[in-house]
C-alpha cells in the first residue's frame, strides 16, 4: 500500500511480492502484509503480468502439460520474480551449462564459432549474443536461432529472418501436442522453438524478450498471448 511508513525510521515501505511482506529500503526492517494483500500477491505471482501481457486464451490446459506448463510457469516466474533482463540472462546462462546444443559467449562457445561468420554478418553494431540454439541432427549448423539483446534471429539454411523485441505484438502458443513453440506475430516462419526438453529455457527467452521490449520502448502496447 503506497504511503505506508516504517515505524522504526519513517521511510516509505516497499511491498516485496516475492516475500509477501513490506520491507524498508532504508533500515532493512520487514513487516508482514495483511491477509488480503498476501492472497492478492499469491494470485498475481501465478499469473501473467497484466501490465505487459493481454491474455486472450485460457492457458489452463497447456499448463497441465509437462513442457508447455514449465515454459509458461517460467515466463511468469521470470516476469514476476526476476523482473529484469539482466537477471533472466543470468538464469539462462546457468541453464546452458547442462544443455548439449545451446551456447553463449564463454559457454560452449565452440558451437557458436562453427557458424560465427554467418552470425557476425547479421549482427548490428553493439548487438550482443545472449545464446545460440542449434536445431536438429539433420540441420546441424544450418538451422539455428540466436537470441540477442535486441531480437530473435532465425537462420534457416540460406535464409535469415529477424524479430526485434520491440516488434513483438502477439505470441501464439502452438496447439500441437506438448511442445513449447510460440509464433511471433502470427508468422509461422518466426517460431520460438523448444529450446530444451523441459521448456524452461524457452520460457526464459520469451520473458527476456518481452521485458527487453518494454525496457526499450516504454509505451509499447501490451503483448497479446493467444
Amino acid at each position: 500500500m503506497k504511503g505506508r511508513k516504517c515505524p522504526n525510521c519513517g521511510a516509505e515501505l516497499v511491498l516485496s511480492r516475492s516475500k509477501a511482506m513490506y520491507e524498508c529500503p532504508f533500515c532493512g526492517s520487514g513487516f508482514d502484509a495483511e491477509k488480503d494483500e498476501k492472497e492478492n500477491i499469491s494470485r498475481s505471482m501465478n499469473s501473467f503480468d497484466e501490465e505487459i501481457f493481454r491474455v486472450e486464451r485460457d492457458f489452463a490446459e497447456a499448463r497441465r502439460k509437462k513442457q508447455t506448463g514449465k515454459c509458461i510457469d517460467t515466463i511468469i516466474y521470470c516476469m514476476n520474480e526476476l523482473r529484469t533482463p539482466e537477471k533472466i540472462e543470468s538464469m539462462i546462462r546457468s541453464s546452458l551449462l547442462t544443455s548439449s546444443d545451446t551456447a553463449a559467449e564463454g559457454i560452449k562457445e565452440e558451437l557458436i564459432n562453427t557458424v560465427r561468420p554467418r552470425i557476425d554478418g547479421e549482427l548490428k553494431a553493439g548487438e550482443r549474443i545472449i545464446f545460440y540454439k542449434d536445431h536438429g541432427i539433420f540441420s546441424k549448423g544450418k538451422e539455428f536461432t540466436v537470441l540477442t539483446d535486441k531480437r530473435f534471429i532465425f537462420f534457416k539454411k540460406k535464409n535469415t529472418l529477424s524479430a526485434y523485441h520491440t516488434e513483438i505484438s502477439t505470441l501464439k502458443l502452438s496447439d500441437s501436442g506438448d511442445c513449447a513453440m510460440w509464433y511471433i506475430n502470427g508468422d509461422l516462419e518466426k517460431c520460438i522453438m523448444s529450446m530444451d526438453f523441459s521448456g524452461q529455457l524457452t520460457g526464459a527467452a520469451i520473458a527476456l524478450a518481452c521485458l527487453s521490449c518494454f525496457d526499450q520502448q516504454h509505451d509499447h502496447e501490451r503483448i497479446r498471448l493467444i
